[in-house]
C-alpha cells in the first residue's frame, strides 16, 4: 500500500436509517445506489456512473469539514445499517448489536485548493441520477446555485438535525439545506478537495454499492476501538489492508 496516512470514516447512506431504506427500495430508479451518501452533496462522491476506468472519486469536506488532505492517504469508508435493514436483506436475526458495512477506500492523487478549482477540471455529464447531467459532481458546493446537487426525490433533506425522506420534504427545505452547505461549510471554511482513485486489491475495487454485497463489520475489526463523529484518525497499515481486501471480496491477507 501506498506511503500515507490511514483513516477510517463512517457516513450515512439510504440502509443507516429504516424508513430512508425503505424510500430508497420502492424508488429505485430514484436510488439506484443504496451505498452512497444521501445528501443532496453526497460526501463522500464515488462517480457510480462513470465506467470504471473513468471514474474521478472526491472527497470535499462538506460533510465534516476534512480538509488536511495530502497525496497518498487513504480514506476507508464504513456505513453503519440498521438492524431492521441488516435482517431485511436477510444478513442475520433482528437484534441491535451495533454493525457496519464496509463501502469503499479511496485514495488521494492530488488535492484542490477549492471547490470551484475542482469543479473547472470537469466537464457536463452525468455524476448522480437526477439530474441526469451536471456541470460537475455534486459535492463541489461553490454556486449558490446549486446546478450539481442531487435533486430532492433522490436525497434526503436535514432541518436542522431532522431528516426527512423526499416524500416528507420541499423544494424550500432543500434549498436552504444546499445553502448551508454553500455558505457555512465550503465558503466559510475555505474547502479544499481531494481528488481519488479508488484503491484496488487483486485486480478489485474496494467499492460496494450494493448491501448484500459488502461485508458486514463490528468493532472488533478495528481493535474495539469506538468510532467517533471523524472516524479512527489513524489505523496501522495491516489492519487497512485487511479492510480493503474484505471490502474487495479478496481472500483476507
Amino acid at each position: 500500500m501506498d506511503n500515507g496516512r490511514v483513516k477510517l470514516l463512517t457516513f450515512q447512506t439510504w440502509v443507516t436509517r429504516w424508513d430512508w431504506y425503505s424510500y430508497a427500495k420502492g424508488h429505485r430508479e430514484r436510488v439506484p445506489h443504496v451505498l452512497t451518501d444521501r445528501s443532496p452533496c453526497p460526501d463522500p462522491f464515488f462517480d457510480p456512473f462513470a465506467p470504471v476506468e473513468e471514474r474521478r472519486p472526491l472527497i470535499s469536506g462538506l460533510c465534516r469539514g476534512l480538509k488536511s488532505f495530502a497525496p497518498g492517504d487513504l480514506y476507508i469508508y464504513i456505513t453503519a445499517i440498521d438492524p431492521k435493514v441488516y435482517a431485511a436483506l436477510g444478513l442475520g436475526p433482528l437484534d441491535w448489536r451495533k454493525r457496519y458495512l464496509g463501502v469503499a477506500a479511496l485514495r488521494v492523487r492530488r488535492v484542490w485548493e477549492s471547490h470551484a478549482e475542482a469543479a473547472a477540471t470537469f466537464g457536463p455529464r452525468q455524476y448522480v441520477v437526477d439530474p441526469d447531467c451536471t456541470p460537475y459532481p455534486p459535492n463541489l458546493a461553490h454556486d449558490p446555485r446549486g446546478p450539481a446537487a442531487v435533486a430532492r426525490s433522490s436525497c434526503i433533506v436535514h432541518v436542522g438535525t431532522q431528516p426527512y425522506t423526499p416524500d416528507h420534504s420541499d423544494d424550500r427545505m432543500w434549498r436552504g439545506q444546499y445553502l448551508s452547505y454553500h455558505r457555512d461549510r465550503q465558503r466559510d471554511r475555505k474547502l479544499r478537495v481531494a481528488e481519488c482513485v479508488v484503491e484496488r486489491v487483486g485486480g478489485r475495487e474496494v467499492l460496494r454499492l450494493v448491501a448484500d454485497e459488502a461485508p458486514i463489520l463490528t468493532p472488533s475489526d478495528w481493535g474495539g476501538r469506538r468510532m467517533q463523529v471523524m472516524g479512527l484518525p489513524s489505523i496501522d497499515k495491516e489492519m487497512a489492508a485487511q479492510l480493503c481486501a474484505r471490502i474487495a471480496g479478496e481472500p483476507a491477507i
